[in-house]
């Protein structure tokens, strides 16, 4: 995001959750899986607070900003058809990958 953006502008029209973006690590885009996610409360509009991460990752990297890409929800979806029945999640929801049910399971 550049300096002189104002993504939070008050101007900027409500946009639907698939329009949204989130945040994807370069691991997991790279690797094709998305191992592990969570939707977080944020404060900017055009952001939906899903966060997607390979599931490896240790804190150094995820705190690299240059380790994440933005994409959204809509191509997520495309990418992932899998986490299609999650995205509809309530922030603070958590899930990861289970092989064996090929699907997304929530965490408690």
């Amino acid at each position: 995001m550049h300096e002189d953006e104002n993504w939070d502008d008050p101007s900027i029209k409500e946009l639907t959750d698939m329009q949204k973006y989130a945040f994807v690590t370069k691991r997991a885009w790279d690797n094709n899986s998305v191992g592990y996610c969570y939707r977080e409360n944020t404060e900017l509009k055009i952001d939906s607070g899903w966060r997607f991460i390979f599931g490896d990752e240790d804190d150094d990297y995820l705190d690299n900003p240059d380790n994440t890409i933005t994409k959204d929800l809509s191509e997520i979806a495309e990418w992932k058809p899998e986490l299609k029945p999650v995205l509809g999640s309530r922030r603070g929801s958590e899930f990861e990958w289970d092989d064996e049910k090929k699907a997304y399971i929530p965490i408690d």
